[in-house]
């Protein structure tokens, strides 16, 4: 049987790490996002998902589609949800511990949001799908200071997150300045074999010890 992959096995640990996954679009950075949310259910740690890529409704709906087990974890209410996207068609029946920000590029009350959420949780994991999008909503030296402040609380916490973000999206500078902010830089990729397509991450760097080559998830 093989062993899923994951952030976790392929680092010695995720705590007080801020992880940015980059790759193509269409590479498993999602996939990899959303295996490093259902680990931490299964840590009994809580998840805050930043969403600019979904909506809340349908981030819930691939969750329960993954796994039947994900319905006890949200009903346990180990998740909460930032709709950073769907503040011009808010559902009449919100789903549960959902805030929707007025406006996509509203750092402040983001920040501030996060913060607010991330003091109430001993062991927490944080996901923004997708960092890109957010980039495109406001200065790309407003989203570095943010990250920043982000990445000092997650650190003094023992929490962790993960940035999902397309390569060539954002301009190199700001890339290379991003690298220096994160912990762990994590890379995807698709490659065509004669078995067929196959994806495939490798961990770049990590402040701990870490598996350094190309691995296919399975």
């Amino acid at each position: 049987m093989s062993v899923r992959t994951s952030i976790d096995i392929l680092v010695e640990s995720v705590e007080s790490s801020m992880i940015l996954m980059i790759g193509e679009s269409g590479t498993a950075k999602e996939e990899m996002a959303f295996r490093f949310v259902e680990d931490g259910f299964k840590k009994e740690e809580n998840v805050i998902a930043v969403l600019f890529a979904h909506s809340a409704t349908d981030y819930l709906e691939e969750l329960r589609k993954r796994d039947e087990k994900n319905e006890t974890y949200l009903n346990k209410g180990q998740l909460n949800i930032i709709d950073a996207i769907s503040y011009r068609s808010v559902p009449e029946e919100k789903p549960p511990k959902t805030f929707y920000l007025d406006n996509a590029n509203d750092l402040l009350t983001l920040s501030v949001t996060l913060n607010e959420q991330s003091k109430k949780a001993s062991k927490l994991r944080i996901v923004f799908d997708q960092l890109a999008l957010l980039t495109l909503y406001n200065e790309p030296m407003q989203v570095l200071n943010f990250l920043q402040t982000l990445a000092a609380r997650i650190r003094g916490r023992k929490q962790s997150a993960m940035l999902l973000l397309d390569s060539g999206v954002i301009d190199e500078q700001t890339e290379k300045t991003l690298h220096t902010i994160v912990d762990i830089l994590a890379e995807s990729k698709r490659t065509d074999e004669p078995t067929g397509p196959q994806q495939l991450v490798r961990i770049k760097f990590a402040n701990n010890q870490y598996e350094p080559r190309w691995v296919q998830v399975v």
